[in-house]
């Protein structure tokens, strides 16, 4: 199983991450990186990543997106759906020619995202995308992996009529390798509570998998321990949220103009991200505890030994995280079976559940319910639900 970056803004820390042996390879972001940072990037690292060339909203004005000659909006000069059908040909052309110039591990077929259950999806992405691409890799005699970008969202894969559908039309196209597959959970709370939403996408990619088809679990927050299990072909990373749940809110909004979120810290042994001055209440007030719930990195060490609060954009809180959540994610892999692997993960839940016994018992006031670990409990049915 490959661990990849979700690479987003500050992609430096990911790259660094991966050069200090943390994740197999990236996904590169061109909302967040031009077309020459990209071209200029080490081949190294290139051929170890993907490209995601996000075409998810086609009418983007994102700047960065309309540095490259086969984004939609840029071929057309103000996107239109008829428009760019006519000319879907040429920008597949563009797209692929591009990713194998650059020497990408595998080629992604981009396609659009719909939050609402189309009955046409199938036939939309089809024309949009999908057809062009595979026949211009075909007219080429292209020999890459294939992988077809699939944005759904909880209600799609929760229909279980319409995932045979969409599984039908993915296992039509022998020459596809795999699914690079994106769900907008659309959850209130940062990490993913909802019980049937959780067992659906669990399902899908087993479905998929049994297919023979590769699955690349995008934009996974904690819960690709949970994914680990099935041992798909590749799970991901992130370090801002937005790398971390699949929404289309960065090829809309002005990122300057959002307001930034609270500091935070990575704790395996909880299973969960903490706001840095709860942590830090915790660690001054009860030390004890604080070692129980602490697993110490360089990185994070001599952030803290600072004395300053953090703001949020500091790389070792991300970096932290990644040493952790990549040797958690290893761990349950390269545990032999499934039944183990539940093993594992259950005897992890079982800890932290302890562990933020211990903080309830000490009235620790948490500012907000991610920090709570209310995911335990779901995430523990998911496994009886597995095995």
């Amino acid at each position: 199983m490959l661990i990849l970056h979700q690479a987003g803004h500050n992609s430096k820390w990911n790259k660094d991450s991966f050069k200090k042996g943390y994740g197999d390879g990236l996904i590169i972001s061109p909302v967040h990186n031009g077309v020459d940072v990209v071209q200029n990037l080490e081949s190294r690292l290139k051929s170890a990543s993907y490209f995601d060339p996000q075409f998810y909203v086609p009418d983007s004005q994102k700047t960065r997106l309309n540095s490259y000659n086969f984004f939609p909006e840029k071929m057309t000069g103000g996107f239109s759906t008829r428009d760019f059908v006519a000319r879907a040909y040429d920008a597949a052309a563009l797209c692929v020619d591009f990713q194998i110039e650059n020497g990408f591990r595998g080629l992604i077929i981009p396609t659009r995202y719909y939050d609402e259950m189309i009955t046409d999806y199938i036939d939309k992405q089809r024309v949009f995308s999908v057809e062009p691409f595979l026949s211009y890799i075909e007219k080429n005699d292209i020999d890459v992996e294939v992988y077809l970008s699939l944005p759904l969202t909880s209600a799609m894969i929760g229909d279980k009529k319409y995932r045979l559908q969409l599984l039908n039309w993915i296992t039509s196209y022998p020459e596809i390798t795999g699914v690079y597959l994106l769900l907008n959970f659309d959850e209130p709370l940062k990490q993913v509570c909802a019980f049937e939403k959780l067992v659906d996408y669990y399902d899908f990619v087993l479905e998929l998998s049994n297919a023979d088809l590769r699955v690349i679990c995008g934009y996974c927050n904690t819960e690709a321990i949970l994914w680990a299990i099935m041992a798909p072909y590749a799970v991901t990373m992130g370090a801002y949220e937005n790398t971390r749940h699949f929404s289309i809110d960065k090829f809309l909004d002005d990122e300057s103009d959002v307001r930034g979120p609270a500091p935070r810290i990575y704790f395996p042994k909880l299973l969960n991200w903490v706001r840095y001055d709860t942590a830090m209440e915790i660690r001054e007030d009860f030390p004890r505890l604080w070692t129980k719930i602490y697993t110490p990195t360089d990185e994070l060490e001599g952030l803290i030994e600072s004395g300053v609060r953090p703001h949020f954009t500091k790389p070792q809180l991300y970096q932290h995280h990644f040493e952790l959540i990549h040797a958690q994610l290893k761990e349950v892999a390269s545990t032999g079976g499934v039944k183990n692997r539940v093993t594992l993960v259950e005897k992890w839940i079982k800890n932290a559940n302890q562990l933020y016994g211990l903080l309830q018992d000490e009235r620790i006031l948490f500012s907000d319910d991610n920090c709570r670990g209310e995911h335990l409990p779901v995430w523990n049915r998911m496994l009886r639900k597995i095995i």
